[in-house]
């Protein structure tokens, strides 16, 4: 039981991080607690607080939401909180409560700005980044398909077969939908064995570079990109034609230019 109290304790303070907006919200259930218990819109409000506060912290209802959707995801029980309508509310009763208007004003500069200095900027966060291309994918991936793009174009390739890992997965055919790719993100799509075995060798730890670029000449992929590891995969690759055109962030991009290396595609 102590365990499982100190977990939804360390759960509840990863949610709020840095931020403030857990006592804006104890700030404004007390307010009302005080002051407006009994009318109708600030009981729904602190009941409905009250209700998901026990749920989270209650050991017997947060182990069975933990088995039900995981540990990694509990935090997520605090969506659930009624944070914008409980602050909200309480916001709009003390400032309606001023006659003065010039007071209300003044009071509602002073709430916008406690509200605004209580959270993180969603750019500040690091979450999110201001990014170049009109797709919204990471510049990196941009980077690549404009890249393989080219060199397909240069050498007179008209259907472009591209293999990497997960991450590059789940944006490559957002920025390009002509990029026909073996597997999807998390190898979802893959049709083939050969399609599942050369998935597993892009996302290993160590993968074994002569059998990822034979599975990637069976399934024709034209150009592969790699994540950058100290093992150098040039040479594996090279046997079945597979050739370095460009670095890209942590990936090496690589071309097929010589379809007739290693023929037999066995073993």
């Amino acid at each position: 039981m102590i365990e499982m109290m100190e977990w939804i304790l360390s759960v509840w303070k990863t949610y709020w991080d840095e931020g403030f907006y857990q006592y804006l919200l104890l700030v404004a259930a007390v307010f009302l607690l005080l002051f407006y218990r009994k009318k109708e819109s600030a009981k729904q409000a602190l009941i409905s607080l009250a209700a998901i506060l026990f749920v989270f912290f209650f050991p017997p209802s947060a182990y069975v939401i933990r088995i039900c959707i995981g540990d990694s995801v509990y935090w997520r029980v605090l969506w659930l909180l009624p944070l914008i309508p409980t602050v909200a509310l309480a916001a709009a009763e003390f400032v309606s409560a001023r006659k003065s208007k010039a007071v209300q004003r003044l009071l509602i500069l002073a709430l916008t700005a406690a509200i605004g200095v209580s959270g993180t900027g969603m750019l500040k966060s690091g979450s999110y980044v201001r990014l170049s291309n009109h797709q919204k994918v990471p510049d990196e991936v941009a980077y690549i398909c404009n890249m393989i793009s080219e060199a397909a174009s240069a050498s007179g390739i008209t259907e472009i077969r591209f293999a990497s890992d997960d991450y590059l997965n789940s944006y490559i055919r957002v920025y390009d939908a002509s990029i026909l790719m073996p597997y999807g993100r998390w190898g979802k799509g893959a049709l083939d064995q050969a399609s599942e075995r050369l998935y597993q060798e892009m996302i290993s730890d160590w993968p074994n570079y002569r059998r990822l670029a034979r599975l990637a000449k069976r399934k024709e992929c034209n150009f592969l990109a790699l994540p950058q590891r100290e093992k150098d995969p040039d040479r594996a690759l090279a046997k079945y034609g597979y050739e370095e055109i460009g670095t890209a962030g942590s990936y090496t991009i690589y071309q097929m230019t010589d379809t007739e290396s290693e023929r037999s595609l066995d073993g």
